[in-house]
Parts: C-alpha cells; structure tokens; sequence
C-alpha cells in the first residue's frame, strides 16, 4: 500500500477507524493552487456523488498521510499529506474534499459500490489494482521498510534477523505482499486490519516487527523517540496514485490535470515540504 523521507510533522495521533459510511468533518482546504473562479481544470463531465462535492473514501488513521490531530482547542482535526493535497485538487476544482472512514481492505469494494468517487489512501499502483480500479498519475514514490523496538535495535537489524519471530503487516496492503514473498525461515506473518493495530501489537510484545510503508513507520519512530526505530528499508520502486471507478475516465483526466497544475505553481511542492521536507 501505502514512502520515503525525513518527517516533520510533530501532531499527535488520534485513533479513528470506522465503518465505510462514517464521515469525517471537510475542513476548508488549507492549501489553494489558484485564486476563486480561476479553477485550471474542469470537472465537466466527470460523474460526482453529490454536486460540489468530491467524496474521498481514505483509511485513517494512517500517519503521516491521513489522520486526526489534536488542534488547539483539543478537538480533533483531519489533516496530512493525502488530505491536504486532494483539498488542494478540489478547491482547483472549485469543489469541497469530505472524507469517508474506510478500512483499506475494503475500500477498493467501497469504491466500486459507488460510496465515494476516490480513493485517497497511501494506495500503491500495482497490476491486480488497475484491474478494478483506474489510477491517476503516480504522486508520491514508495517503499518499504522494517520498524522494530528500540530495545531490539541490536538483534533485529534486518528482515533476516527475524528468523522465528513475529511480523506483523497490515491487511490487503503491498507491505503484507512484501512480506509474505519475503518471509524468513520460521518466521509468522500476521496481519491487521490497521496501522494503529500493528503498533499496538509491537509495543505489547504480540509481534517482533511491522513491515510497511517507510513514511509511516519513519513517522512513527520519530514521534515516539527512544521506543521504536526504522531498521532496513526494501527498494521496491511503488508509487501511489489516487484511485477512480474505472467508468469514471472524466474524473482520472480532471484529477491528473489537476495534480500537474499543483505540481507546477508549487503548491505541491509546498504540502510536500510541510510534511517530508526537502
């Protein structure tokens, strides 16, 4: 599923999975490509679950690219790199982001069922996916990686190391694929219907290891300095695209119009600093 650089971003995690119908408040999008009525794309022709709007069908919490964080006043708000860059692709398309909790193992199907008209969701472009689903262009490259405990830095320093051991993995997700293709001799993959399961389970002791995205697990280490650390990282070359109904073409031509707008006025460039640096 679901990459790759040094994370900046110190906002707390809030745990928020829910069922696929749940809706998560549309914050206005925090950051705009072109000024009102000076949309560069048109989303003429494209087929939209409800007017004005752009329903996202998005795993959360999935830290650093979808999750609730404390604000000031101690509620919680919807932000990271996936969120903040669709807002970015809808507010160019003069139409307002709302997020639909949706757990990843079931958000390929949610979408076929007509519950939102994307995905955004760390989501990995591979073969057997654009079999179901249309991809935009790729926005984001992608790895994995191998987050441990801290304690454990000096036993597990590679996937090898880990020989009878417990990894754990999050379902339906590249990052259980890499795994189970990569098991070593003795070794258990067990997997997790979410990303804030699978750090549970490490702290409790239940499994040895996570493998998954490289972002989320270097994301993890750092806000949690001293209790985990990011071992070993897997050169797999994924990249993530936005996912449409493939009988939705419209929609994939004014997203990727979009997105290569964003790219070229800066504004992606600009999400992508908040969150990653350079």
């Amino acid at each position: 599923m679901r990459t790759r650089r040094t994370l900046l971003a110190a906002l707390a995690l809030l745990a928020a999975l829910g069922a696929c119908s749940k809706q998560e408040n549309s914050a206005p999008p925090s950051a705009t490509i072109t000024s009102p009525g000076d949309a560069a794309t048109s989303i003429q022709g494209a087929r939209l679950i409800a007017s004005g709007k752009l329903s996202v069908c998005s795993d959360i919490p999935y830290a650093p690219f979808e999750f609730n964080a404390t604000d000031k006043t101690g509620g919680a708000t919807l932000t990271g790199f996936d969120v903040e860059v669709v807002r970015a692709l809808a507010a160019q398309l003069a139409l307002a982001a709302e997020f639909k909790t949706t757990p990843f193992d079931a958000i390929i199907p949610s979408l076929a069922a007509g519950n939102c008209d994307m995905i955004a969701s760390a989501t990995t472009i591979t073969d057997a996916r654009k079999q179901k689903v249309a991809f935009t262009q790729p926005y984001f490259d992608a790895d994995q990686s191998l987050l441990i405990r801290a304690a454990d830095k000096g036993r597990y320093r590679q996937l090898a190391d880990l020989k009878g051991k417990t990894i754990g993995v999050q379902s339906g997700t590249t990052g259980e694929t890499y795994a189970k293709a990569h098991t070593p001799a003795g070794a258990t993959v067990k997997d997790f219907p979410g990303a804030d399961d699978l750090f549970s389970a490490l702290t409790s002791g239940d499994i040895d290891a996570v493998l998954q995205d490289f972002p989320v697990n270097k994301y993890r280490a750092r806000m949690a300095a001293g209790q985990f650390a990011v071992t070993e990282t897997f050169r797999t070359g994924e990249q993530y695209g936005f996912a449409v109904a493939k009988d939705n073409p419209k929609l994939v031509a004014a997203l990727d119009a979009a997105l290569a707008r964003a790219r070229q006025s800066g504004a992606y460039a600009r999400i992508y600093q908040t969150w990653f640096g350079e």
